[in-house]
């Protein structure tokens, strides 16, 4: 396999800018972006990016596209080509078929399917085929897809806000304001990244939150709803079981607590851990089996913290700003504590107009 010069990279990149919006609309398979570029001239003659819902695939997009442009080319993929046969066929007779002289991928696929077989298909057809450094490639675009396929879980991401007098609400009222507008729409993009958000029974009913995307143009892009039941059963009146919105389910340990619920609403149980509550890494194996691959976990702070301590975030989105709840406000505890114990380090800070979001994220 030949090496990525500096203009490879830069394609690269181009497709990975190209396919990050759609990033949360792709299924359980990755959001792949591809470019095909002409041999003679190196302008762009084909795009593609994963349709929505998984299929078609990025490659016969971008191939289809380019036509009879495409022989000859060079393309340009953010992950290896499928090598196996699923809901479509496999990329890699795509490529073949298309009479590419050169591919360059970004990373292996590590499914095992498909993992390095694809290039070594094409590399013994003739194709000149370049792969770039592991440290290099735009992982980021996969990471939902690589947890479920390495680790058996989705990615999880967690967020919350907290004011600056260390609160996270006030005592049995619901949506205290915390953070202004722009930390508020910057959730909402967020919201629209995932393939499902997940809160805790306790923050269901103190906020009763729709925990949809209301962004103008993006409101489509609302993920499932899940709710971890604890020990109360669920209450039938929340907004999230009667909005008719996106589809939602429970998460709990006994099917009882999910009596008297809409029979739309789907049921997950999932065993109790030793302590007592849900055992979290059986709840996300089994969210993945459901072709969930980005989770956003939106409270409460007990969930969060469980969640914490056995080690299944992978970011963390901490909001703080600079309003005061009070003193009959909910505090936060030493949240900052519970995140770096959980091998979450500080990764980047932004300012959303007067609050201030720092995203903690684990050492790759």
């Amino acid at each position: 396999m030949t090496a990525l010069s500096r203009e490879d990279r830069r394609w690269l990149d181009a497709a990975a800018r190209m396919a990050r919006p759609f990033v949360g609309t792709t299924g359980r398979n990755p959001c792949v972006g591809a470019l095909v570029r002409e041999a003679a001239t190196g302008r762009v003659v084909g795009r593609g990016v994963t349709a929505r819902g998984g299929q078609p695939h990025a490659e016969p997009i971008a191939l289809e596209m380019a036509g009879a442009a495409a022989r000859g080319a060079a393309l340009y993929v953010t992950l290896e080509p499928c090598f196996h046969q699923g809901m479509t066929p496999p990329c890699v007779d795509a490529v073949l078929g298309a009479g590419v002289a050169r591919i360059v991928v970004a990373m292996r696929d590590p499914d095992p399917r498909t993992s390095g077989q694809s290039l070594e298909r094409l590399r013994q057809a003739g194709i000149e085929v370049a792969l770039a450094d592991p440290a290099g490639n735009p992982a980021w675009l996969h990471e939902g897809y690589l947890s479920a396929v390495g680790a058996g879980r989705p990615f999880v991401s967690a967020k919350l806000a907290v004011s600056a007098d260390g609160k996270i609400g006030r005592q049995g009222q619901p949506n205290v304001a915390i953070t202004g507008e722009a930390a508020r729409r910057y959730t909402q993009a967020l919201r629209a990244r995932q393939d499902a958000i997940l809160v805790g029974a306790e923050t269901a009913r103190t906020d009763n939150p729709s925990l949809t995307v209301r962004l103008q143009g993006l409101e489509e892009r609302s993920p499932f709803r899940w709710v971890a039941l604890g020990e109360r059963p669920a209450d039938p009146a929340l907004r999230l079981f009667t909005d008719g919105g996106p589809p939602t389910g429970v998460i709990a340990t006994d099917p009882a607590r999910a009596d008297g619920l809409p029979a739309a609403i789907e049921r997950l149980i999932v065993p109790a851990a030793a302590e007592g509550g849900i055992d979290w890494s059986a709840a996300l194996r089994e969210l993945a089996h459901r072709r969930t691959n980005m989770v956003l976990v939106e409270g409460g702070a007990a969930a969060l913290r469980t969640l914490l301590a056995a080690g299944l975030v992978d970011r963390f989105y901490l909001f703080r700003s600079d309003r005061q709840v009070g003193a009959d406000g909910v505090a936060a505890g030493d949240l900052e504590t519970a995140i770096a114990e959980a091998g979450l380090r500080a990764a980047r800070q932004r300012p959303l107009d007067a609050d201030r979001l720092t995203i903690y994220e684990r050492a790759r």
